[in-house]
């Protein structure tokens, strides 16, 4: 009966133990999703910052041709 006991007793912490470390990848994969969705929306920000960028830049090129003549 003791041995049955120290059996089901071993299973329970397994299992505790299992359920904890699957809650825990989980909760990493979760985690990690949103940091790589934040990751490609600061992208995408950046991208159509240096766009407006070059287009200000193109835009004030001639306005400084001009200038100098």
């Amino acid at each position: 009966m003791l041995q049955m006991s120290k059996l089901i007793q071993s299973r329970n912490e397994w299992r505790n133990k299992a359920n904890k470390r699957a809650d825990e990848i989980r909760e990493h994969r979760r985690t990690h999703k949103r940091h790589r969705e934040t990751i490609a929306e600061l992208k995408l920000k950046v991208k159509k910052l240096e766009q407006k960028s070059d287009e200000d830049k193109k835009k004030r090129q001639p306005t400084d041709a001009s200038c100098q003549i």
